[in-house]
Parts: structure tokens; C-alpha cells; sequence
């Protein structure tokens, strides 16, 4: 599923914020996460790697809490990388332990009055039996959850 978030912010006002360690770092814990690692580095001279580490703690509903802990470790690979006016890259998060995993893609460009962030998402689970409700469970939480981070960002831009 695509998600699209308009800033009042041009791209690399943006894009500096999201790839910023300490900014990425503060917003986990800014939304109840129980802590985070965050290492960002340049791969030549169009490209950003994030790799960021978060530790959260969730209320899962009753089919998932007999299988998954509510402390969970998440692993997030993230690369951008400019082309022109605008940034495409993609992210994979891993949760330790669990077999599921997220896969997205997205761009920063501009707009007419700032810029689009836009989004899609790709989950796996590989679970027998109730892989796919586990997956649509995956989907609506990775989904609010950008749009959490984004209205964060957003925040922190104003």
C-alpha cells in the first residue's frame, strides 16, 4: 500500500532532518520507544546509509502476544540517494527473532508548496496458518507508525 505525507518544507530541509542520527534518535524516544542506536554515513557522494536500532515495547493483540514478545529489538537498513531535486531509496526492518520482516521503498520531492514523502511497503511473515492476518496486523502498525514519525518530523520542522 502507498502512503503519501505533504511538508511546508522544501526537500533538503527534509531531508537533512531524516537523516540526522540525533534527530532520529530523539524521535523514537520522543514516541515511547525504549531506546535507539542510530549510525548514519555518507557512501559517496549522492548516498545516505542509516542503520538504527530501536527497542520497543507494544501491547500485541491476543493472537499475536502467544507467539511474539512485547519487547522487541528492530533493525532498520535505510539508504537514500539523490537524483536531481529529488531523494529515492529504501528501507528493511527485521525484527530479532521473529520472522517477519518489512520492505519499503520511497522518494522526497518537491511539490508546490514544499515537498511529498511517499511510501510503499512490502511485508513478510513466514508463519504457517496465520502468516497472512499476522501480515495485515504488520502492515496497519508499520503504516501508522510512519505517519506518526512523519507528523513528528513535521513537528519538529514547524
Amino acid at each position: 500500500m502507498s502512503l503519501k505525507y505533504r511538508f511546508d518544507s522544501d526537500v533538503d530541509t527534509v531531508f537533512e532532518l531524516l537523516t540526522d542520527p540525533d534527530y532520529l534518535v530523539q524521535r523514537s524516544i520522543d514516541m515511547g520507544e525504549a531506546s535507539a542506536d542510530c549510525e548514519v554515513s555518507d557512501v559517496g557522494e549522492d548516498e545516505t546509509q542509516i542503520e538504527i536500532t530501536r527497542k520497543v515495547e507494544q501491547d500485541l493483540p491476543v493472537f499475536l502476544a502467544k507467539i511474539f514478545s512485547p519487547s522487541q529489538t528492530v533493525n532498520q537498513s535505510e539508504c537514500w540517494k539523490r537524483y536531481g531535486e529529488k531523494y529515492v531509496g529504501n528501507y528493511d526492518i527485521q525484527i530479532q527473532g521473529q520472522p517477519v520482516e518489512v520492505h519499503s521503498s520511497f522518494k522526497l520531492e518537491p511539490s508546490e508548496s514544499g515537498c511529498e514523502y511517499s511510501v510503499d511497503h512490502n511485508v513478510c511473515v513466514k508463519i504457517p496458518v496465520i502468516g497472512k492476518k499476522v501480515g495485515k496486523y504488520v502492515q496497519t502498525q508499520t503504516e501508522d507508525g510512519i505517519l506518526r514519525q512523519l507528523e513528528h518530523a513535521k513537528e519538529k520542522l514547524a
